[in-house]
């Protein structure tokens, strides 16, 4: 079957498997997923710190420095809107499983300060919060195994990292009846496509949107 192509991007046959998967549940998994920092486009960053009077009450006081938030500027990776990317610190978290955290990680709940932020503000859950973030386990990808840009972008699901390893890999098996992967993500698929892209791939597959 041809590549489904929608919005610019070719939708993975991941993402179009049915599994008896569910997403992760935070309580079990201690947000595995952020064990380490996480690459953010430097306007994104610079949003993020323009908004730190905001997200500092959600965070321990240890950590509401603005300056300590993010590490070295890179401006080699046309894959981010701005050209130039930058990466969230990791921090030490003996509580955590992995040892380390993403600075934004909060140890009392495993949640996102710069999530926690928003809602308890009425702004948008995802509004501030990395995009990279917002879509894992979906994922964009630019470039081939070898590092060769790919002809069109593909919208995939990040199952072979070593954080699938750690037991952060978001989803889980379950004792419930397949469904396609990518209406288990329907939230992050509408993200990357926009939510009328996410209706037309519901719509090529022939499922009912969720959204």
């Amino acid at each position: 079957m041809a590549d489904i192509v929608i919005n610019g991007y070719a939708i993975d046959d991941k993402l179009l498997q049915k599994k008896a998967i569910r997403r992760c549940q935070i309580a079990r998994c201690k947000a595995g997923c952020c064990a380490d920092g996480v690459w953010v486009d430097f306007g994104h960053a610079q949003r993020i710190i323009a908004h730190a009077e905001l997200i500092q009450p959600f965070m321990p006081a240890e950590r509401r420095d603005p300056s300590t938030w993010f590490a070295e500027l890179h401006d080699d990776d046309p894959a981010f809107p701005s050209g130039r990317y930058t990466g969230t610190t990791t921090v030490e978290d003996p509580s955590h499983p992995s040892g380390t955290t993403c600075v934004f990680l909060r140890p009392e709940d495993r949640y996102c300060a710069i999530q926690a932020a928003c809602i308890a503000h009425g702004r948008p859950p995802w509004e501030l919060k990395p995009y990279y973030c917002c879509l894992f386990p979906v994922v964009d990808e630019y470039v081939d195994a070898d590092g060769r840009p790919l002809p069109v972008k593909r919208l995939t699901l990040d199952d072979e990292n070593d954080l699938f390893n750690r037991g952060g890999g978001c989803y889980e098996d379950c004792a419930c009846d397949p469904e396609y992967v990518f209406q288990i993500y329907a939230e992050e698929v509408a993200l990357a496509l926009g939510l009328e892209g996410y209706r037309a791939l519901c719509a090529a597959v022939g499922v009912t949107p969720r959204l």
